[in-house]
């Protein structure tokens, strides 16, 4: 019985130097986290952010430690993916169309339940089945690092970009935020918005696993690609003009607001020098080119 005893003493001290550090650096820089909502008060990860920040240095760890070890490891396109790994990816996919719709439906519904205005919605604590989506937003947020790991383990290394691990280790952190202080309110819009583009993204990945390396099969079923990306664009727009709204004609948390408004911005610059290398460079154009040559 000692040993249990000692990992709880030292998960104690652990979580009270991590909560205690965090919450002076947020309320140092203004990003007023109190008061707790007292309806996600005690649920999972909300009260202290040791979890959450515990899991992220463990994602930072791993995804480096695995870049590290798989940068000089040549990579064969043509070998097909363990029978184990193909399972894993389908059921991670399936998985979290499944929860990003009813995640996006919750919202939803709720938001028309309390008579929600497209913004400018008021956190309300009596309105704990949306504190509960936007919490099940919030966690959704730590199992998608999962997305990172499958990458590392099909030796995907260029889908590890800096766009896509900063996304996932920063939304996560700012969506505690959210489940910590006000989870509902104009909350809901970001977390039905960006579930319905997770419904798409998902489902994208999946028909991509299930049609395979065939060239002309993913021709035909995964022509919509670069639509994803401009869909993603445009999400962010929207929460862009949302936090502009907010920032005009405060009704939510003005901090948050104002991280809204910044995150947007990094975002909206990230995907789109992605979106221009991938679709619209002339290299991308030579390279699209090239391919129908072949064809």
């Amino acid at each position: 019985m000692a040993m249990p005893q000692q990992l709880v003493q030292a998960w104690t001290a652990w979580d009270q130097k991590v909560s205690g550090t965090t919450f002076a650096v947020l309320k140092a820089i203004n990003w007023d986290v109190h008061p707790l909502s007292p309806v996600t008060k005690d649920w999972i990860a909300v009260a202290s952010p040791t979890i959450l920040l515990t899991s992220l240095m463990a994602y930072l760890i791993i995804v480096g430690t695995g870049v590290r070890v798989l940068k000089d490891k040549p990579k064969d396109p043509t070998k097909k993916d363990p029978a184990w790994v193909r399972g894993l990816v389908i059921f991670h996919n399936v998985f979290l169309v499944a929860l990003s719709l009813y995640m996006c439906g919750g919202c939803l519904l709720e938001a028309y339940k309390n008579g929600y205005s497209v913004w400018g919605n008021v956190y309300n604590p009596k309105e704990t089945a949306m504190a509960h989506y936007i919490w099940v937003f919030y966690v959704s947020k730590m199992y998608e690092f999962l997305d990172t790991f499958i990458m590392l383990i099909k030796n995907n290394l260029k889908q590890v970009s800096f766009l896509h691990v900063y996304h996932h280790a920063t939304i996560s952190f700012v969506w505690w935020m959210i489940a910590h202080r006000a989870p509902g309110g104009d909350a809901y819009f970001s977390a039905a918005l960006n579930s319905w583009v997770h419904v798409c993204m998902y489902s994208y990945y999946l028909l991509a696993v299930l049609v395979g390396k065939d060239e002309k099969r993913r021709k035909k079923y995964l022509w919509w690609g670069r639509y994803l990306t401009q869909m993603q664009m445009f999400q962010f727009f929207l929460n862009l003009c949302q936090s502009v709204y907010l920032l005009a004609y405060p009704s939510y948390p003005k901090f948050i607001s104002q991280i809204l408004f910044y995150y947007m911005i990094s975002l909206l610059g990230l995907f789109g020098h992605f979106y221009y290398s991938k679709h619209v460079s002339p290299k991308a154009i030579k390279a699209k080119a090239a391919e129908k040559k072949k064809q």
